[in-house]
């Protein structure tokens, strides 16, 4: 428990400064499916793509399907304990190499450099 705390209170700081960078992207994801949604042809280009969770623990990995699933357009769908890859259903994958980059930085920049974890 004391590890998990002196964890939570070392990445305070990080979420903080997420948090207005998630707020921005929860918005302009909620307008854009919104729009799309009230459209006769919604302009959706549905597709997966895998995000890489090297060198996360599990409840980082956890948290990263968490964030991902509630930012819409996006859906964490599968992660496996071993595995490094999150499958992630996105509506709007035009490119899916920028989709998977975009993802990627998005959860480092709410959980930090992956496998850094304080003493």
């Amino acid at each position: 428990m004391k590890n998990l705390w002196k964890r939570t209170l070392f990445r305070l700081p990080n979420l903080l400064r997420f948090l207005p960078i998630y707020l921005r992207e929860m918005t302009v994801s909620n307008i854009r499916v919104a729009i799309d949604a009230l459209r006769p042809v919604p302009a959706f280009v549905p597709g997966f793509v895998e995000v890489s969770l090297k060198g996360y623990d599990p409840i980082q990995r956890w948290e990263a399907a968490c964030l991902i699933s509630m930012t819409p357009g996006t859906l964490s769908l599968d992660l496996v304990d071993d595995s490094d890859i999150l499958l992630v259903h996105a509506l709007y994958l035009q490119d899916p190499e920028q989709t998977k980059n975009e993802l990627e930085t998005l959860v480092r920049q709410a959980l930090g450099k992956p496998n850094y974890l304080p003493s």
